[in-house]
Formats: C-alpha cells, sequence, structure tokens
C-alpha cells in the first residue's frame, strides 16, 4: 500500500501544474487564440489542458497577478485588455528580452535549434507576397520567435517574455505587417537575425532581435495613429 503524499509536497505538485497551465494560457492569449473579453470557463480550460479544475483556478490567480486576466466575483475570469500605453511598453520591454534572448541563443543553439530557426525564416519569407494576411504572417513571427526562444534554453526568460507581452498582440500585432514592403523587410530582418544567432554573434543578434519588435512597433503605430 503506498504511502499518503505529504500535504506541502501535494501543494509544489499542485502548484507545477497550475503553472505550467499559466505558461501555456498565457501563449494561447499571446498567439490570439483568446482575445481581450473572451471568457476564460475553468471547465473548458481543464479541458483543453486536461487538468483538474483546481490547477486551473490556481493559473487563473496566477495571470490575475500579472494583469493578464481580470477575475470578477460571481462573474469568473476574463482576458484582461490592455491600454494602447500598456501594449506599446509591453512591446518594448518584450524587445529589450527577446534581444538577451537572441544573445543565449547565440551561444546555446544547437544543429536542431539552427534547422527549427531557418524553417520558420523560409516560412515567413514564403508569406511576404500579396495577399497574405497580417494576421497570419504576425502569427508566423510569433513561431519564429519561439524557435529562438527554444535556442537559448531559458525557461524562466520565456516564460518572462509570454507574461509581458501577453495582450499586447492584440493592440498592434498585425499593423506592422499590413504591406508587402513591410512583410518583406522584417522577413529579411528574421533571417540577419537566425545569420547571426549561427554566427555565434551575440552583439549583433541582440540588436536585430530587438529591432525586429521596433520595427513592427514603429510602422504599426504609423497605422494606427
Amino acid at each position: 500500500m503506498s504511502k499518503p503524499i505529504p500535504p506541502h509536497l501535494l501543494q509544489k505538485r499542485n502548484r507545477s501544474v497550475a503553472d505550467r497551465v499559466a505558461l501555456d494560457l498565457a501563449y494561447l492569449i499571446e498567439t490570439n487564440v483568446y482575445k481581450p473579453g473572451d471568457r476564460l470557463r475553468e471547465i473548458e480550460l481543464s479541458e483543453r489542458f486536461k487538468v483538474s479544475r483546481a490547477p486551473v483556478r490556481e493559473a487563473l490567480r496566477i495571470l490575475a497577478t500579472r494583469s493578464l486576466v481580470h477575475i470578477e466575483p460571481m462573474k469568473g475570469a476574463t482576458v484582461a485588455r490592455l491600454s494602447d500605453q500598456e501594449a506599446r511598453e509591453s512591446v518594448e520591454i518584450s524587445a529589450v528580452l527577446f534581444g538577451f534572448a537572441a544573445r543565449k541563443a547565440a551561444i546555446h543553439r544547437n544543429d536542431e535549434d539552427i534547422q527549427s530557426l531557418y524553417r520558420q525564416v523560409e516560412r515567413l519569407e514564403a508569406m511576404t507576397g500579396a495577399g497574405v494576411e497580417p494576421e497570419e504572417f504576425f502569427r508566423q513571427t510569433l513561431r519564429a520567435g519561439f524557435a529562438v526562444l527554444d535556442a537559448a534554453k531559458g525557461g524562466r526568460l520565456r516564460s518572462l517574455i509570454l507574461d509581458v507581452r501577453a495582450g499586447a498582440a492584440h493592440n498592434f500585432g498585425p499593423y506592422g505587417f499590413t504591406t508587402e514592403e513591410l512583410r518583406v523587410r522584417a522577413a529579411q530582418r528574421w533571417r540577419d537575425l537566425a545569420d547571426a544567432i549561427v554566427r555565434g554573434d551575440g552583439d549583433e543578434a541582440d540588436r536585430l532581435a530587438q529591432l525586429t519588435h521596433v520595427d513592427s512597433l514603429t510602422a504599426a503605430l504609423k497605422i494606427t495613429a
């Protein structure tokens, strides 16, 4: 007969599940699966993540402390809405963190990371022409960004970037890629970034990674002003 799990260990185990759910949910918010104002129902989330409702409830509380989720008594949780100023600050902070991630990727990348990153960049380059929805291109930049984060080998850094950016995409994301010219320039920037990471040039990778954010934000601000 197995021994019961001590309460303090059980709490730690449950918290780790809640943290994982919080990270996964933050990713879904970042990638527009859940949009500002969307209801976040515990039953639906528990089915999606294949966990009980307890860690889902804790994950929502975690995201509420990070201002990603708004919880109202008797009404439940919804995805929080960022003001334009909050979203802009989020992108600016994310740019610095992403630059650091690219610097780490230039040190820790392996052959598999390189192949994954170039694969995502090639997909971006194939999406620069006319007829491509800005939203589709934006989603692909996120996939390329996650390839960089995978190469950086920093779970904590990945979590921080997701936390900072969550919600900001709804304000500016696709607007930075509304023309073929903007998409071509963005794809070239990502190609240069991948090359810098492969060369192991951390300084250049940091600079280019930040510019992937700055370029799209600048273009988006011109359109939304």
